[in-house]
């Protein structure tokens, strides 16, 4: 099963005190979500396209984005599954958690 299909797909998880919690900085509109089934037929690059904090693109979903975002607790629970994924991409993936994290986040704040 791939990683972002399972995610997707698994309906809701965080249960009613951990949406109150989220409500609060989360705003996902459910219509503006692509289905399951639209995302398992992209490739890599579309995936990657509408996920970056990339406001320039029109492929970019800020709702889709904040849903894989709180998608972190459905990862922490798929354990070595979603680990060795994480190992397996490691060279696709570290360029851009560096330049969403590092440049975007950090280096502003305490670099300037």
């Amino acid at each position: 099963m791939r990683i972002e299909k399972f995610s997707m797909g698994t309906g809701d998880r965080f249960g009613r005190q951990g949406r109150a919690q989220l409500a609060a900085v989360i705003d996902i509109d459910k219509n503006k979500l692509p289905s399951p089934d639209e995302v398992d037929k992209w490739s890599g690059e579309q995936f990657a396209k509408t996920l970056r904090h990339d406001l320039s693109s029109p492929h970019y979903n800020l709702h889709f984005r904040q849903l894989l975002h709180v998608g972190y607790k459905i990862a922490a629970e798929m354990g070595p599954q979603y680990l060795d994924a994480l190992d397996q991409h490691e060279t696709a993936i570290a360029p851009h958690v560096t330049e969403n994290i590092y440049k975007r986040h950090i280096k502003p704040v305490f670099i300037g």
